[in-house]
């Protein structure tokens, strides 16, 4: 089986143009790919307390998923708006709070450095820039994916994936569509829920106001606003 498998990669490598055998010759996907690298290896644990960590965790995603459902019946949908300006203070970026486009850049901490994204060397506290510039990020991503085999390139910003997880992000052109973003929004846009809010319990109201305004003679003697 190895050896069949040893024999179709060898064929493989030989369709490829010059251009990528001498890339991956370079930087072998076993390195830099994140679809060929090896998961890190994680410490066994006992049959049973596997046992016990699955059925737990069934029982808090069953939980979890009937609350969902019943928060979202209840509560309506986030605005977005920011709703003040305390709310739009800086946050320190860490690795567990990436977007999901930035996870695919730094999926961890790599032993080899990505040919494709700056690095730092932290000893000296200087950047050093990327060994393939955009534009050659583009035309290696565009022949790879001719030869079907992209998976194989490191992550970078010219790669299908990364621009499609990007694109649905930031939603349309516009911002405040995209995953997670807000808008400051005009004044009146930022308080239209609660003209409306208020707007639907006066209408709710107005029949006990309207017996009231004709028990007390349509008008006479009425404190609810002042007189003009």
């Amino acid at each position: 089986m190895a050896t069949k498998q040893a024999a179709a990669s060898a064929d493989l490598l030989t369709k490829l143009p010059i251009r990528l055998r001498n890339f991956f010759a370079r930087y072998p996907p076993q390195r830099y790919s994140a679809a060929v690298r090896p998961p890190p290896e994680t410490t066994t644990t006992p049959a049973s307390a596997t046992t016990t960590t699955t059925t737990t965790t069934d029982a808090t995603a069953s939980t979890s998923v009937a609350f969902s459902e019943s928060v979202s019946e209840s509560t309506p949908l986030p605005s977005p708006y920011t709703p003040n300006r305390d709310a739009k203070g800086h946050k320190r970026e860490t690795p567990a709070t990436f977007s999901a486009a930035r996870q695919l850049l730094y999926p961890g901490t790599p032993r080899f450095p990505n040919p494709f994204l700056p690095h730092k060397n932290f000893k000296t506290g200087k950047w050093f820039s990327p060994r393939f510039g955009l534009r050659r990020q583009a035309e290696l991503v565009k022949l790879a994916a001719k030869y079907n085999v992209e998976a194989l390139l490191p992550p970078g910003k010219k790669s299908t994936e990364y621009k499609e997880t990007r694109r649905s992000e930031r939603g349309l052109q516009i911002k405040g569509t995209g995953i997670g973003q807000k808008v400051k929004g005009h004044k009146w846009e930022r308080t239209m829920e609660g003209k409306l809010e208020d707007r639907r319990k006066a209408m709710m109201e107005m029949p006990e106001l309207i017996r009231l305004w004709k028990q007390r003679g349509h008008g006479r003697g009425w404190k609810k606003w002042p007189k003009r």
